[in-house]
């Protein structure tokens, strides 16, 4: 399976979702290989800070442009999962191209899930998706008014909302040692695959 996490806007948590999300598939014996198409290289910074001390993520990270995409697929047992760039749209219409499923993290903010629509034209009627809402304060009128929205407007979303917390922000650079909700995102994502 291939898995993109999209977003032409900044700071909605796709790399960290997406190291998140690769730990949850490792954790329960995937194989998991995890492609970084940002120039700004989070995802490989994340991944060379924890092998230099002594904490190895359990899974590769390997950077990755458009022409070298097309290479990779899963095989059996096999997790790909792509972090993509903000604004680069030739870059996010390569990685939807490539994949099985698509991610498309955001926060509970008006300017973060108005980008999402910019983005659905390229997913909707191609191949499954959800929006994952991210970083959310839980029992907010903003959370609940963005799940009506999506709701609404029948976008696709995870019933799982992954929640606010420092430990989540300061992972940066490690292992992650707890789930945050993102093994309940592997099952609704594996449901809706079904």
């Amino acid at each position: 399976m291939i898995i993109s996490m999209v977003n032409t806007k900044g700071g909605t948590a796709k790399t960290t979702s997406a190291i998140y999300l690769a730990a949850a598939y490792s954790k329960r014996g995937d194989k998991v290989v995890m492609l970084d198409l940002d120039k700004q290289g989070s995802a490989t910074d994340w991944a060379d800070r924890a092998a230099e001390s002594g904490d190895p993520l359990p899974f590769k990270v390997e950077v990755a442009n458009m022409k070298r995409l097309t290479k990779y697929t899963a095989g059996e047992g096999q997790v790909v999962i792509i972090d993509t760039p903000p604004g680069d749209g030739q870059v996010i219409d390569a990685a939807i191209a490539a994949s099985d499923f698509v991610i498309l993290p955001t926060q509970a903010t008006g300017l973060d899930t108005a980008r999402v629509w910019e983005t659905l034209p390229s997913i909707q009627g191609r191949l499954p998706f959800g929006v994952l809402i991210t970083a959310a304060r839980l029992g907010t009128r903003l959370l609940d008014e963005a799940k009506q929205v999506f709701d609404d407007n029948d976008v696709p979303r995870f019933d799982t909302v992954i929640p606010m917390k420092e430990r989540v922000r300061s992972t940066f650079g490690t292992t992650p040692r707890h789930d945050e909700g993102y093994s309940d995102v592997v099952r609704e994502i594996e449901e809706s695959m079904s």
